[in-house]
Protein backbone atom coordinates (compact mmCIF):
# COMPACT_ATOMS: atom_id res chain seq x y z
CA UNK A 1 0.00 0.00 0.00
CA UNK A 2 1.56 3.77 -1.16
CA UNK A 3 1.41 6.45 1.41
CA UNK A 4 -0.40 8.92 -0.36
CA UNK A 5 -3.65 6.23 -1.34
CA UNK A 6 -3.60 5.41 2.49
CA UNK A 7 -3.67 9.23 3.85
CA UNK A 8 -6.38 9.76 1.22
CA UNK A 9 -8.20 7.46 3.04
CA UNK A 10 -7.15 8.00 6.43
CA UNK A 11 -7.91 11.87 5.64
CA UNK A 12 -11.62 11.23 5.88
CA UNK A 13 -11.64 9.46 8.95
CA UNK A 14 -10.04 12.63 10.31
CA UNK A 15 -12.51 14.77 9.60
CA UNK A 16 -15.73 13.27 9.55
CA UNK A 17 -16.85 14.74 13.30
CA UNK A 18 -15.11 18.17 13.45
CA UNK A 19 -18.61 20.03 13.16
CA UNK A 20 -21.06 20.69 15.83
CA UNK A 21 -21.16 22.36 19.47
CA UNK A 22 -17.57 21.59 20.03
CA UNK A 23 -16.80 23.73 16.43
CA UNK A 24 -17.77 27.16 18.73
CA UNK A 25 -15.85 26.53 21.56
CA UNK A 26 -18.28 24.83 23.60
CA UNK A 27 -17.69 21.62 24.28
CA UNK A 28 -20.79 19.26 25.52
CA UNK A 29 -20.45 16.44 28.56
CA UNK A 30 -19.94 13.10 27.45
CA UNK A 31 -22.45 11.13 26.61
CA UNK A 32 -23.81 8.66 29.42
CA UNK A 33 -22.85 5.06 29.30
CA UNK A 34 -23.96 2.48 26.65
CA UNK A 35 -24.60 3.69 23.08
CA UNK A 36 -28.09 2.72 21.62
CA UNK A 37 -27.26 0.42 19.08
CA UNK A 38 -28.69 -1.37 15.75
CA UNK A 39 -27.33 -4.05 14.29
CA UNK A 40 -25.32 -3.29 10.52
CA UNK A 41 -24.36 -7.04 8.37
CA UNK A 42 -22.43 -7.07 5.33
CA UNK A 43 -23.29 -10.23 3.76
CA UNK A 44 -20.67 -9.75 1.02
CA UNK A 45 -17.48 -9.22 3.60
CA UNK A 46 -18.92 -11.85 5.91
CA UNK A 47 -19.60 -9.55 9.05
CA UNK A 48 -21.75 -7.94 11.48
CA UNK A 49 -21.49 -5.87 14.59
CA UNK A 50 -23.57 -3.06 16.24
CA UNK A 51 -23.47 0.02 15.11
CA UNK A 52 -24.98 3.58 16.78
CA UNK A 53 -28.47 4.15 16.25
CA UNK A 54 -29.77 7.67 15.72
CA UNK A 55 -26.38 8.74 13.10
CA UNK A 56 -26.82 9.47 9.82
CA UNK A 57 -25.22 6.82 7.26
CA UNK A 58 -23.81 6.17 3.71
CA UNK A 59 -23.15 3.23 2.15
CA UNK A 60 -22.67 4.50 -1.22
CA UNK A 61 -19.25 2.16 -1.74
CA UNK A 62 -17.14 5.72 -0.91
CA UNK A 63 -13.65 6.51 -1.56
CA UNK A 64 -13.26 3.49 -4.49
CA UNK A 65 -9.53 4.40 -4.70
CA UNK A 66 -6.84 0.92 -5.45
CA UNK A 67 -7.27 -1.61 -3.19
CA UNK A 68 -10.22 0.16 -1.08
CA UNK A 69 -13.54 -0.30 -0.94
CA UNK A 70 -15.64 2.23 1.71
CA UNK A 71 -17.99 0.10 3.24
CA UNK A 72 -20.15 2.33 5.90
CA UNK A 73 -19.63 5.96 7.25
CA UNK A 74 -21.52 7.78 9.87
CA UNK A 75 -21.87 10.68 11.89
CA UNK A 76 -24.07 11.24 14.99
CA UNK A 77 -26.54 14.16 15.02
CA UNK A 78 -23.98 16.57 17.10
CA UNK A 79 -20.60 16.53 14.82
CA UNK A 80 -19.36 14.70 17.97
CA UNK A 81 -18.72 11.58 16.77
CA UNK A 82 -17.63 9.73 13.47
CA UNK A 83 -17.00 6.42 12.20
CA UNK A 84 -16.00 4.53 9.44
CA UNK A 85 -15.70 0.71 7.64
CA UNK A 86 -12.98 0.31 4.76
CA UNK A 87 -11.61 -2.97 3.26
CA UNK A 88 -7.90 -3.29 1.36
CA UNK A 89 -8.20 -5.57 -0.55
CA UNK A 90 -4.85 -6.61 -2.55
CA UNK A 91 -3.16 -10.03 -4.18
CA UNK A 92 -0.03 -8.58 -3.89
CA UNK A 93 -0.77 -7.22 -0.05
CA UNK A 94 2.18 -7.04 2.46
CA UNK A 95 2.05 -9.92 5.30
CA UNK A 96 0.09 -7.82 8.15
CA UNK A 97 2.60 -7.26 10.84
CA UNK A 98 4.29 -4.95 8.15
CA UNK A 99 0.47 -3.60 6.45
CA UNK A 100 -0.11 -2.20 10.40
CA UNK A 101 3.40 -0.71 10.56
CA UNK A 102 3.01 1.23 7.45
CA UNK A 103 -0.57 2.12 7.87
CA UNK A 104 0.31 3.70 11.08
CA UNK A 105 2.94 5.38 10.01
CA UNK A 106 0.77 6.61 7.36
CA UNK A 107 -1.39 7.47 9.94
CA UNK A 108 1.15 9.29 12.25
CA UNK A 109 2.48 11.79 9.01
CA UNK A 110 -1.30 12.30 8.07
CA UNK A 111 -2.51 14.12 11.13
CA UNK A 112 1.01 15.34 12.57
CA UNK A 113 0.39 13.08 15.83
CA UNK A 114 3.30 12.77 18.03
CA UNK A 115 2.61 8.77 18.47
CA UNK A 116 0.61 6.01 17.44
CA UNK A 117 -0.14 3.26 19.77
CA UNK A 118 -0.44 -0.44 18.82
CA UNK A 119 -2.08 -3.09 20.95
CA UNK A 120 -3.38 -6.51 20.15
CA UNK A 121 -6.60 -7.50 19.64
CA UNK A 122 -7.78 -10.96 19.63
CA UNK A 123 -11.54 -12.62 19.36
CA UNK A 124 -10.77 -16.39 18.42
CA UNK A 125 -9.76 -17.72 15.84
CA UNK A 126 -9.23 -14.12 14.58
CA UNK A 127 -6.75 -11.59 15.60
CA UNK A 128 -5.75 -8.13 14.55
CA UNK A 129 -4.28 -4.65 16.20
CA UNK A 130 -5.85 -1.28 17.53
CA UNK A 131 -4.26 1.85 16.68
CA UNK A 132 -5.01 4.96 18.64
CA UNK A 133 -3.68 8.22 17.95
CA UNK A 134 -4.23 12.16 18.48
CA UNK A 135 -4.68 14.45 16.17
CA UNK A 136 -5.64 18.48 15.90
CA UNK A 137 -7.52 20.28 13.31
CA UNK A 138 -7.88 23.78 14.08
CA UNK A 139 -8.57 24.15 17.69
CA UNK A 140 -10.34 20.98 17.67
CA UNK A 141 -8.88 17.83 19.56
CA UNK A 142 -9.67 14.63 18.41
CA UNK A 143 -8.99 10.89 19.26
CA UNK A 144 -9.51 7.95 17.28
CA UNK A 145 -9.01 4.39 17.60
CA UNK A 146 -8.91 1.96 14.41
CA UNK A 147 -9.31 -1.68 14.77
CA UNK A 148 -7.55 -3.97 11.96
CA UNK A 149 -8.29 -7.39 11.36
CA UNK A 150 -6.81 -9.19 7.93
CA UNK A 151 -10.02 -11.44 6.97
CA UNK A 152 -7.60 -12.97 4.44
CA UNK A 153 -3.91 -12.56 3.28
CA UNK A 154 -4.75 -10.14 0.74
CA UNK A 155 -7.69 -8.53 2.66
CA UNK A 156 -7.71 -6.65 6.00
CA UNK A 157 -11.01 -4.88 7.81
CA UNK A 158 -10.97 -1.83 9.43
CA UNK A 159 -13.48 -0.23 11.69
CA UNK A 160 -12.40 3.57 12.80
CA UNK A 161 -14.19 5.60 15.53
CA UNK A 162 -13.25 9.09 15.87
CA UNK A 163 -14.56 11.51 18.52
CA UNK A 164 -13.57 15.19 19.64
CA UNK A 165 -12.04 15.22 23.07
CA UNK A 166 -11.88 18.77 24.73
CA UNK A 167 -11.24 16.85 28.21
CA UNK A 168 -9.81 13.75 29.40
CA UNK A 169 -13.44 12.66 29.88
CA UNK A 170 -14.09 12.87 26.85
CA UNK A 171 -11.08 10.68 25.55
CA UNK A 172 -12.25 7.84 28.23
CA UNK A 173 -15.60 8.01 27.15
CA UNK A 174 -14.58 7.25 22.82
CA UNK A 175 -12.21 4.28 24.30
CA UNK A 176 -15.07 3.27 25.84
CA UNK A 177 -17.45 3.25 23.14
CA UNK A 178 -14.88 2.27 20.63
CA UNK A 179 -14.59 -1.08 22.69
CA UNK A 180 -18.53 -1.88 23.00
CA UNK A 181 -18.75 -1.18 18.89
CA UNK A 182 -16.00 -3.70 18.31
CA UNK A 183 -16.90 -6.15 20.97
CA UNK A 184 -19.93 -6.85 18.97
CA UNK A 185 -17.93 -7.96 16.34
CA UNK A 186 -19.17 -11.08 14.69
CA UNK A 187 -16.57 -12.51 11.51
CA UNK A 188 -18.55 -15.05 8.85
CA UNK A 189 -16.09 -14.61 6.49
CA UNK A 190 -14.14 -18.05 5.89
CA UNK A 191 -11.35 -17.68 3.74
CA UNK A 192 -11.41 -21.42 2.76
CA UNK A 193 -15.17 -21.06 1.34
CA UNK A 194 -14.10 -20.28 -2.25
CA UNK A 195 -12.12 -23.44 -2.12
CA UNK A 196 -14.95 -25.84 -1.22
CA UNK A 197 -17.68 -24.08 -3.39
CA UNK A 198 -15.33 -24.91 -6.36
CA UNK A 199 -17.45 -27.72 -7.84
CA UNK A 200 -20.38 -25.78 -7.47
CA UNK A 201 -19.07 -22.75 -9.29
CA UNK A 202 -18.56 -25.09 -12.28
CA UNK A 203 -21.94 -26.69 -11.95
CA UNK A 204 -23.30 -23.03 -12.02
CA UNK A 205 -21.32 -21.76 -14.84
CA UNK A 206 -22.86 -24.49 -16.76
CA UNK A 207 -26.16 -23.84 -15.42
CA UNK A 208 -25.52 -19.62 -16.63
CA UNK A 209 -24.74 -21.25 -20.30
CA UNK A 210 -27.68 -23.32 -20.60
CA UNK A 211 -29.61 -20.28 -19.76
CA UNK A 212 -28.50 -18.17 -22.39
CA UNK A 213 -28.85 -20.20 -24.62
CA UNK A 214 -32.33 -21.62 -23.87
CA UNK A 215 -33.83 -18.78 -21.88
CA UNK A 216 -36.11 -17.32 -24.47
CA UNK A 217 -37.93 -20.56 -24.49
CA UNK A 218 -38.35 -20.93 -20.52
CA UNK A 219 -42.11 -21.76 -19.52
CA UNK A 220 -42.94 -18.87 -16.91
CA UNK A 221 -46.01 -18.56 -14.82
CA UNK A 222 -46.79 -15.00 -15.31
CA UNK A 223 -49.67 -14.50 -12.53
CA UNK A 224 -49.07 -12.17 -9.67
CA UNK A 225 -48.18 -14.11 -6.43
CA UNK A 226 -48.41 -12.82 -3.59
CA UNK A 227 -47.83 -13.60 0.28
CA UNK A 228 -48.19 -12.73 3.74
CA UNK A 229 -44.43 -11.73 5.94
CA UNK A 230 -43.81 -12.86 9.39
CA UNK A 231 -41.60 -12.04 11.58
CA UNK A 232 -40.74 -13.89 15.04
CA UNK A 233 -44.67 -15.43 14.49
CA UNK A 234 -46.62 -11.93 14.41
CA UNK A 235 -47.69 -10.98 10.77
CA UNK A 236 -45.90 -7.53 10.10
CA UNK A 237 -46.79 -7.32 6.30
CA UNK A 238 -47.21 -8.54 2.44
CA UNK A 239 -45.08 -9.34 -0.49
CA UNK A 240 -46.13 -9.65 -4.16
CA UNK A 241 -44.06 -11.13 -7.40
CA UNK A 242 -44.83 -11.58 -10.95
CA UNK A 243 -42.36 -12.93 -13.27
CA UNK A 244 -43.20 -12.61 -17.03
CA UNK A 245 -41.59 -12.33 -20.51
CA UNK A 246 -41.56 -8.85 -21.88
CA UNK A 247 -39.98 -6.22 -24.39
CA UNK A 248 -38.32 -3.54 -22.72
CA UNK A 249 -37.56 -0.39 -24.86
CA UNK A 250 -34.06 0.84 -24.11
CA UNK A 251 -34.58 4.01 -26.94
CA UNK A 252 -36.59 7.62 -25.76
CA UNK A 253 -40.02 7.78 -27.35
CA UNK A 254 -38.82 10.36 -29.97
CA UNK A 255 -35.92 8.81 -30.92
CA UNK A 256 -35.14 8.27 -35.20
CA UNK A 257 -34.38 4.29 -34.45
CA UNK A 258 -37.01 1.93 -31.80
CA UNK A 259 -34.12 -0.29 -29.56
CA UNK A 260 -35.62 -3.04 -28.32
CA UNK A 261 -34.75 -6.66 -26.38
CA UNK A 262 -36.84 -8.95 -25.10
CA UNK A 263 -36.05 -10.85 -21.98
CA UNK A 264 -37.21 -12.15 -18.31
CA UNK A 265 -39.35 -9.18 -16.13
CA UNK A 266 -39.54 -9.05 -11.95
CA UNK A 267 -41.66 -7.05 -10.13
CA UNK A 268 -41.80 -7.46 -6.67
CA UNK A 269 -43.36 -5.24 -3.92
CA UNK A 270 -43.35 -5.45 0.01
CA UNK A 271 -45.32 -3.50 2.62
CA UNK A 272 -43.68 -3.68 5.92
CA UNK A 273 -45.53 -2.18 9.48
CA UNK A 274 -43.20 -1.70 12.46
CA UNK A 275 -44.75 -1.73 15.78
CA UNK A 276 -44.35 1.59 16.31
CA UNK A 277 -46.22 2.88 13.28
CA UNK A 278 -43.64 2.77 10.89
CA UNK A 279 -44.34 1.55 7.31
CA UNK A 280 -41.49 0.65 4.98
CA UNK A 281 -42.47 0.36 1.03
CA UNK A 282 -40.30 -1.73 -0.87
CA UNK A 283 -40.06 -2.05 -4.88
CA UNK A 284 -37.67 -4.17 -7.09
CA UNK A 285 -37.63 -4.21 -11.05
CA UNK A 286 -35.47 -6.40 -12.64
CA UNK A 287 -35.15 -6.90 -16.48
CA UNK A 288 -32.55 -9.37 -18.35
CA UNK A 289 -32.30 -9.49 -21.96
CA UNK A 290 -32.80 -13.05 -23.49
CA UNK A 291 -29.10 -12.73 -25.49
CA UNK A 292 -27.82 -12.26 -22.34
CA UNK A 293 -26.13 -8.80 -23.01
CA UNK A 294 -28.34 -6.57 -21.24
CA UNK A 295 -29.58 -6.34 -17.52
CA UNK A 296 -31.44 -3.66 -15.74
CA UNK A 297 -32.11 -3.17 -11.84
CA UNK A 298 -34.13 -1.07 -9.79
CA UNK A 299 -34.66 -0.78 -6.29
CA UNK A 300 -36.72 1.49 -4.40
CA UNK A 301 -37.04 1.53 -0.87
CA UNK A 302 -39.87 4.42 1.19
CA UNK A 303 -39.53 5.13 4.72
CA UNK A 304 -42.60 6.12 6.24
CA UNK A 305 -42.60 7.96 9.57
CA UNK A 306 -44.34 7.37 12.30
CA UNK A 307 -47.58 9.64 13.08
CA UNK A 308 -46.40 10.67 16.05
CA UNK A 309 -42.85 12.07 14.85
CA UNK A 310 -43.11 15.22 13.08
CA UNK A 311 -39.61 16.07 13.40
CA UNK A 312 -38.90 13.29 10.81
CA UNK A 313 -39.36 13.08 6.90
CA UNK A 314 -40.22 10.89 4.63
CA UNK A 315 -36.74 9.35 3.10
CA UNK A 316 -36.77 7.20 -0.57
CA UNK A 317 -33.44 5.96 -1.47
CA UNK A 318 -33.03 4.69 -4.71
CA UNK A 319 -30.40 1.78 -6.11
CA UNK A 320 -29.73 1.53 -9.70
CA UNK A 321 -27.72 -0.56 -11.90
CA UNK A 322 -27.03 -1.31 -15.56
CA UNK A 323 -24.81 -3.90 -17.11
CA UNK A 324 -23.70 -4.02 -20.73
CA UNK A 325 -21.70 -7.26 -21.62
CA UNK A 326 -19.81 -8.36 -19.06
CA UNK A 327 -19.38 -4.35 -16.67
CA UNK A 328 -21.78 -2.98 -14.32
CA UNK A 329 -22.58 0.82 -13.57
CA UNK A 330 -24.46 0.98 -10.01
CA UNK A 331 -25.75 4.51 -8.61
CA UNK A 332 -27.41 5.51 -5.67
CA UNK A 333 -29.93 8.44 -4.61
CA UNK A 334 -31.78 9.67 -1.40
CA UNK A 335 -34.35 12.23 -1.62
CA UNK A 336 -32.37 13.35 1.88
CA UNK A 337 -29.34 13.80 0.44
CA UNK A 338 -28.39 16.11 -2.58
CA UNK A 339 -24.48 15.88 -2.67
CA UNK A 340 -24.03 12.03 -2.80
CA UNK A 341 -20.85 10.70 -4.33
CA UNK A 342 -20.13 10.18 -8.12
CA UNK A 343 -21.37 6.19 -9.36
CA UNK A 344 -18.56 4.15 -8.75
CA UNK A 345 -16.56 2.18 -10.89
CA UNK A 346 -17.78 -0.43 -13.12
CA UNK A 347 -18.07 -3.43 -11.69
CA UNK A 348 -16.16 -6.62 -13.61
CA UNK A 349 -19.09 -9.47 -13.21
CA UNK A 350 -16.76 -12.37 -14.16
CA UNK A 351 -18.23 -16.06 -16.08
CA UNK A 352 -19.90 -17.00 -12.90
CA UNK A 353 -22.28 -14.16 -12.91
CA UNK A 354 -26.21 -14.75 -12.89
CA UNK A 355 -28.50 -11.94 -13.59
CA UNK A 356 -30.72 -11.12 -10.69
CA UNK A 357 -33.65 -12.07 -12.61
CA UNK A 358 -32.72 -15.39 -13.23
CA UNK A 359 -31.42 -15.63 -9.95
CA UNK A 360 -35.21 -15.48 -8.84
CA UNK A 361 -36.33 -18.15 -11.11
CA UNK A 362 -33.43 -20.59 -10.25
CA UNK A 363 -35.56 -23.08 -8.13
CA UNK A 364 -37.60 -23.54 -11.43
CA UNK A 365 -34.65 -24.43 -13.43
CA UNK A 366 -33.15 -26.67 -10.79
CA UNK A 367 -36.11 -28.80 -10.79
CA UNK A 368 -35.57 -32.19 -12.23
CA UNK A 369 -31.61 -32.13 -12.35
CA UNK A 370 -29.50 -34.17 -9.19
CA UNK A 371 -29.58 -32.87 -5.82
CA UNK A 372 -26.39 -31.21 -6.08
CA UNK A 373 -25.42 -27.38 -4.95
CA UNK A 374 -25.00 -24.53 -7.17
CA UNK A 375 -23.12 -21.29 -6.83
CA UNK A 376 -23.36 -18.15 -8.86
CA UNK A 377 -22.55 -14.71 -8.59
CA UNK A 378 -25.13 -12.39 -8.14
CA UNK A 379 -25.37 -8.07 -7.92
CA UNK A 380 -26.58 -6.96 -4.11
CA UNK A 381 -28.91 -3.68 -3.93
CA UNK A 382 -28.21 -3.91 -0.06
CA UNK A 383 -24.42 -3.92 -0.33
CA UNK A 384 -24.11 -2.69 -3.94
CA UNK A 385 -21.40 -5.50 -4.81
CA UNK A 386 -20.82 -8.79 -5.95
CA UNK A 387 -22.48 -11.83 -3.71
CA UNK A 388 -22.01 -15.23 -4.04
CA UNK A 389 -25.12 -17.21 -3.98
CA UNK A 390 -25.73 -20.92 -3.67
CA UNK A 391 -28.38 -23.27 -3.56
CA UNK A 392 -29.28 -26.73 -3.39
CA UNK A 393 -32.15 -28.59 -4.18
CA UNK A 394 -33.40 -30.79 -0.84
CA UNK A 395 -35.88 -33.10 -2.36
CA UNK A 396 -39.66 -33.11 -2.16
CA UNK A 397 -40.93 -32.39 1.53
CA UNK A 398 -44.96 -32.12 2.70
CA UNK A 399 -45.90 -28.50 3.58
CA UNK A 400 -48.89 -27.04 5.67
CA UNK A 401 -51.43 -25.32 3.87
CA UNK A 402 -50.20 -26.65 0.37
CA UNK A 403 -52.12 -29.56 -1.86
CA UNK A 404 -49.72 -31.36 -3.85
CA UNK A 405 -46.00 -32.10 -4.00
CA UNK A 406 -44.04 -29.17 -2.80
CA UNK A 407 -40.09 -28.83 -3.26
CA UNK A 408 -37.37 -27.65 -0.86
CA UNK A 409 -34.37 -25.60 -1.44
CA UNK A 410 -31.45 -24.64 0.98
CA UNK A 411 -29.96 -21.08 -0.07
CA UNK A 412 -27.13 -18.40 1.19
CA UNK A 413 -26.24 -15.67 0.11
CA UNK A 414 -22.43 -13.97 0.82
CA UNK A 415 -21.06 -15.23 4.14
CA UNK A 416 -24.23 -15.48 6.56
CA UNK A 417 -24.78 -17.01 9.66
CA UNK A 418 -26.94 -19.87 8.47
CA UNK A 419 -28.47 -20.51 5.08
CA UNK A 420 -32.04 -19.65 4.31
CA UNK A 421 -34.93 -22.13 2.58
CA UNK A 422 -37.32 -21.63 0.37
CA UNK A 423 -39.65 -24.02 -1.05
CA UNK A 424 -41.70 -24.36 -4.40
CA UNK A 425 -44.26 -26.21 -6.05
CA UNK A 426 -43.56 -28.50 -9.62
CA UNK A 427 -43.23 -25.31 -11.62
CA UNK A 428 -40.81 -23.66 -9.45
CA UNK A 429 -43.05 -21.10 -8.75
CA UNK A 430 -42.29 -19.88 -4.72
CA UNK A 431 -44.75 -21.17 -2.13
CA UNK A 432 -42.64 -20.34 1.10
CA UNK A 433 -39.24 -18.59 2.66
CA UNK A 434 -37.46 -18.99 5.19
CA UNK A 435 -34.48 -16.22 5.79
CA UNK A 436 -32.96 -14.45 8.79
Amino acid sequence: MNTPFTCRVVLGLAVLAVVGNAARGQAPPPAPMGLPTMNYADPAFGFELQIPAGWSYDRTRFQQFKNSIGLLRGRDPAGQRGLQIVVFRSFDMKPFEDWVIDFGKALAELTSSPRVDWETWRRSPHSGAILTYSSKIGAIEQQSHCLCVPFDPSTVWTFAYTGNTPSPEHERQIRQEFDQLTASLRVHYDPAEAERLAPAYERGQALIERVRKQGAQAQLDEAEYAFEIILAGKPMGYFTRRISREEYVFSPPDARRRFAKNGLRIRERSWRFAADGTVRHSRLDCFSSFDGKSELIESEQTLIPAPDAPTQELLITTDQAIREAGALFSSFTTSRDKSLPDPGKPIEVGPVYLDLAWARVLPGLLLGRPPEKHAVAIYSTETRALLAHTIELLGERELAGHTGPAYAFEFREGFIAEPGKLYTDRRGNLLRLEAG
